[in-house]
């Protein structure tokens, strides 16, 4: 395989990863928290077309009409945004000191597979240290950006919390991702899904008052669970304040097993829908796609 080539930018920001890696951890998040207070100020100033999606989205989602209240969450979600990749340099020691999990308790018992979701928010990535405590080894639907700098970070942040020789795999979102995740939980292993997912510039979940399709991860990991018979572990990653995180383990999800297998998949996929726009709800200046979110663009019809 030849040698990945970046360009002058990227092999910038992967420096600046590596500068960034030897500073102590608020510095490095309030790096990140100047630097995303900067651009989305920069932003405003020019009427980017996702600055005028901010606002509606708070406008619909928060009830703020007022134009300098939205302006002010803008700026509060693109300050964390930044924070978010700045401290992807320091995440592993953000995982040890400043990380808390909550409701371990939940999963204690719970012998055999599990599929693991969880949502873009709080810094999503330190769900691979909720699995690295609980000692065991997953397979990781990744979705694998064009930004391949970028790719390379979020990547090696990944494999230290869950290293490839420990047992962990990652597969690329593909069309044949979901036979293999199928055959890995066949033999055993558990899986680790984002519910929520940006493609073809649509936000497919939540629905946040849409009326969304049956694909995408959500039903992904509700056919697979109910296809399997295995429990879905909800886990909600919030930041606290500055660089203090916190995951809730929320209560394990079983199949309806006295339903068919589509009418019981299309159940669990609509509480997955319910649980996730609860988190974003709760979370929502904190949660990635927000910025990429069209409340009005239509999904396209089966088969177009």
């Amino acid at each position: 395989m030849s040698k990945q080539k970046f360009s002058i930018r990227q092999h910038s920001e992967l420096f600046m990863v590596s500068v960034l890696r030897l500073l102590p951890i608020d510095m490095v998040s309030s790096i990140g928290a100047w630097l995303g207070r900067q651009s989305a100020r920069r932003a405003i100033r020019l009427k980017r077309k996702w600055i005028v999606r901010l606002h509606r989205n708070f406008e619909r989602l928060e009830g703020l009409t007022e134009y300098r209240a939205r302006e002010q969450r803008i700026i509060q979600h693109v300050e964390h945004l930044g924070r978010v990749y700045s401290e992807y340099a320091v995440l592993h020691k953000i995982a040890v000191q400043r990380f808390n999990i909550e409701g371990r308790e939940r999963i204690s018992g719970i012998d055999g597979p599990v599929i693991y979701v969880c949502v873009h928010t709080g810094h999503w990535e330190l769900i691979g240290e909720v699995i690295r405590r609980f000692g065991g080894s997953v397979v990781a639907l990744y979705d694998p950006i064009p930004d391949k700098a970028r790719l390379k970070v979020a990547m090696n942040v990944r494999k230290k919390f869950c290293p490839e020789n420990a047992g962990t795999r990652y597969i690329p979102a593909s069309p044949r991702a979901a036979r293999d995740m199928m055959n890995y939980l066949k033999q055993g292993e558990s899986l680790s899904i984002f519910i929520d997912e940006e493609k073809d510039g649509l936000v497919w979940a939540p629905a946040l008052g849409r009326k969304i399709p049956l694909v995408g991860n959500r039903m992904l990991a509700a056919r697979l669970a109910v296809k399997q018979g295995v429990p879905v572990i909800p886990i909600h990653i919030q930041r606290k304040e500055g660089a203090n995180f916190e995951a809730t383990i929320e209560s394990p999800i079983l199949p309806d097993d006295r339903l068919d297998k589509k009418l019981a998949a299309a159940e669990l996929a609509k509480q997955l829908n319910d649980i996730a726009e609860r988190w974003v709800k709760e979370d929502i200046s904190h949660w990635y796609w927000l910025a990429q979110l069209n409340l009005d663009k239509p999904f396209p019809k089966k088969g177009s």
